[in-house]
């Protein structure tokens, strides 16, 4: 006779979209916070994803960044910067748009956490 399987109460709710992220790589662009029109700060930049494609040739790819958190805007403004290698999590989106009449998407990542992995060396540390 087989053990009895202890039962499982499951909630089910309406389905959500769910398109996560996590990236590993380099910030290439300066860490500069702005503010959208109804006066919320965010900072936008770029990671750059370094990989080897069957050639073994390297390729960037890279990735837009948002970021609306005012404690990480302050965290990452303070200690972050261009050059530093990130594990960044982020949520997803792809949105459609017109330009000069040829529908074209913007990919997106919406910062969700960040974590500093390696800073680069300074002038100091190489010589």
């Amino acid at each position: 006779m087989l053990p009895l399987i202890a039962k499982r109460s499951f909630h089910v709710t309406a389905a959500a979209k769910l398109a996560k992220m996590s990236i590993i790589g380099t910030i290439g662009t300066d860490l500069v916070p702005q503010e959208t029109s109804n006066g919320k700060r965010f900072v936008k930049y770029s990671v750059a994803v370094n990989n080897k494609n069957k050639n073994g040739e390297q390729v960037t790819s890279w990735f837009n960044v948002a970021v609306f958190n005012d404690k990480q805007i302050e965290y990452m403004t303070k200690y972050l910067g261009k050059g530093v290698k990130v594990y960044v999590e982020a949520d997803a989106t792809n949105t459609p748009y017109e330009k000069e009449g040829i529908k074209t998407y913007s990919f997106m990542l919406f910062q969700n956490n960040i974590e500093a992995l390696k800073y680069p060396k300074s002038q100091d540390e190489s010589s």
